[in-house]
């Protein structure tokens, strides 16, 4: 068998998502099975799903201030939303603060104003709480402003170093409770690093409108599966086909219990991640069938990086992810389960807040850091925002940039580690595990947010 072949397998299987820190060290270990008991204090079902936005969405133009619109206005330029252009998705926080999502985020905006999404403000990769001064002496996450290591950050809540662990990943490690086997992690979106455990097996599937019982079968005439699992499977083979081989096994094993394509009568938008929540919605209707009183989902949607064209770009982009997720929480009530589902955003980072070009067409924006984002589901104490929005003042003290060069990359006032401990508190993950999913936690004013009924 050639080296081309061997590389088409893996590509196949779904290896070729992996990105490069889940090649790290130990990428063997994504294959072992978590078989401890479950937890006595599992009593109820809950489950997280993560919505991933590559590429770094601007956040500037995601949630608007309209108290301070003339900061806002005059910094953000030719990028700048008008008045009018807001009026439909006005909304106001608990303490009377005036804001407005972009205007193609109605579908959001509606369940903001319902109580059923909060927002969390100025968020973003820390290695400690820091101020400018701090910034300017070095004080950084690793690799700031790059796409790959911001992205790995989020996804795993270490700003020092790429990992292949992902906090997700580790809280499945410290809560599994599959009584069948199954896994506790799904991704809809490929392999990634957030679905990634030191004993977690995360299984991956095809999104809809692939039937959920196909989504683990085989579908190539060649064998593909077979002839991975009879290629240097020994223990002297390659780290990565030997991974392949035992994730392969496994999705042979779990192909067996999804035996059910189940019916969802919401309707979903027909889009990349409108597909994937309804996918997501089928898990979480047969979790019991599987015997899983947890489940942590990954999906995502690419494209943010909009250095050019970003306001047609970002447009549709938001517009997706508002449609996809006001479905999805139709799904989780339709199912009874509103209480028990919480979907949460991550992005690799903001965007600079002054515009990058001059005309209309093409104007886009840079790199940055923090951002803001959404949590929704009825255990969240939505209609609010948590955290401390930027004073958008552009060279200020909450900008990493001074003098004429300037463009307004906030710092954030909100670290990765307190958003994921407040949801990994919900979901059921003791304190006395947080350093263990969270390390660098104790660092931070505190671990949980107030964004979530306990």
């Amino acid at each position: 068998m050639s080296k081309t072949t061997r590389r088409e397998l893996l590509r196949r299987a779904g290896c070729g998502l992996l990105g490069r820190a889940a090649l790290v060290s130990g990428f063997d270990r994504l294959s072992m099975v978590n078989l401890l008991a479950a937890p006595a204090t599992l009593t109820d079902y809950r489950a997280l799903v993560c919505i991933f936005l590559f590429g770094g969405n601007d956040s500037n133009n995601t949630v608007i201030p309209i108290d301070n619109y003339a900061t806002y206005a005059s910094s953000r330029g030719i990028l700048a939303f008008s008045q009018q252009q807001l009026a439909a998705t006005g909304i106001s926080t608990k303490q009377g603060a005036n804001y407005a999502l972009h205007p193609s985020m109605t579908g959001l905006q509606s369940l903001f104003a319902a109580g059923k999404v909060a927002v969390v403000v100025n968020v973003g990769t820390l290695i400690a709480p820091i101020r400018k001064s701090d910034y300017q002496s070095g004080v950084r996450p690793y690799q700031l402003f790059s796409h790959s290591d911001q992205q790995n950050q989020w996804q795993t809540s270490v700003s020092t170093s790429d990992t292949a662990f992902g906090w997700g990943g580790k809280m499945s490690d410290q809560t599994q409770d599959s009584s069948t086997g199954f896994p506790t992690v799904t991704s809809v979106a490929g392999v990634s690093v957030f679905s990634s455990g030191v004993r977690t097996h995360p299984v991956a599937l095809a999104p809809a409108p692939t039937p959920l019982n196909q989504t683990l079968l085989l579908q190539h005439p060649d064998s593909v599966f077979n002839q991975i699992l009879g290629y240097e499977t020994g223990a002297g083979s390659p780290t990565l086909v030997s991974a392949a081989g035992n994730i392969t096994q496994g999705s042979v094993t779990d192909s067996a219990l999804l035996n059910t394509n189940p019916s969802i009568a919401t309707v979903f938008p027909a889009t990349g991640l409108g597909n994937q929540l309804l996918q997501v919605a089928k898990m979480i209707k047969i979790s019991s069938t599987l015997g899983l009183k947890r489940q942590i989902f990954f999906c995502s949607l690419g494209g943010f990086d909009t250095h050019t064209v970003q306001l047609t770009n970002q447009a549709a982009l938001v517009g997706q992810l508002s449609a996809a997720m006001s479905a999805f929480y139709n799904a989780t009530a339709e199912l009874g389960v509103s209480g028990n589902v919480t979907t949460f955003t991550l992005s690799d980072f903001n965007r600079t807040f002054t515009p990058a070009g001059t005309v209309t067409a093409t104007v886009g924006s840079d790199h940055a850091w923090g951002s803001h984002h959404f949590v929704m589901g009825d255990s969240v104490l939505g209609g609010d925002f948590y955290g401390t929005y930027p004073d958008l003042v552009v060279g200020g003290n909450q900008d990493t940039d001074s003098g004429s060069g300037a463009r307004g990359r906030w710092i954030p006032t909100t670290s990765v580690d307190e958003y994921g401990a407040t949801l990994a508190a919900w979901y059921g993950l003791s304190s006395s595990d947080l350093t263990t999913v969270f390390p660098n936690i104790g660092r931070f004013a505190t671990s949980n947010l107030g964004f979530m009924s306990m």
